[in-house]
């Protein structure tokens, strides 16, 4: 094991095979995470509705890890791997766009002026909506919001398992 880690260092691309390919998608998966768990407990960013969305592929991802390490070993559970990081591909798009204003959606996810006629209609508004909004960026890293990092993260996942599934094929 200790070997394995040492020759990691020395040679990064050694990751890059399908031997390891779990291995990574557990580790990216766990650290995304622990991320957003983090943020939300420690940082005390509540997560909107689509944040919680966002996290449910790298649940199946980490699960498709241990499937893959303990169960059985084929390329469909890569494959299956593969739909999953579409899945959040998609919604971290989705997401993203909406924080930026690009399209709108407004089913009790967002800001929006309802113009109500009594405080009755607004009390019953506010208990029925979620704290965090989708269309509001809580957190930002060099003008990047949460959604825009799962996206790009999404985006290398997915490349990753392409070159996998490319230049690896009988391998798996």
């Amino acid at each position: 094991m200790t070997k394995f880690y040492i020759n990691i260092f020395k040679n990064p691309y050694l990751l890059l095979t399908p031997k390891n390919y779990f291995y990574v998608i557990f580790l990216v998966s766990s650290l995304v995470l622990v991320t957003a768990y983090g943020l939300e407990i420690i940082g005390n960013l509540p997560p909107c509705e689509l944040c919680i969305y966002q996290r449910i592929p790298y649940v199946i991802q980490i699960l498709l890890s241990l499937f893959f390490f303990r169960v059985i070993k084929h390329k469909i559970i890569v494959y299956m791997s593969l739909i999953s990081l579409f899945s959040n591909l998609a919604i971290s798009t989705f997401h993203s766009l909406i924080e930026r204003d690009v399209i709108n959606f407004e089913l009790g996810c967002t800001s929006t002026n309802q113009g109500f006629e009594n405080i009755e209609d607004l009390r019953s508004y506010l208990e029925e909506i979620p704290i965090a909004k989708c269309d509001e960026i809580t957190f930002e890293l060099l003008n990047l919001s949460i959604a825009n990092f799962n996206l790009i993260i999404s985006f290398l996942l997915i490349l990753f398992t392409s070159y996998i599934l490319i230049n690896y094929e009988k391998k798996i």
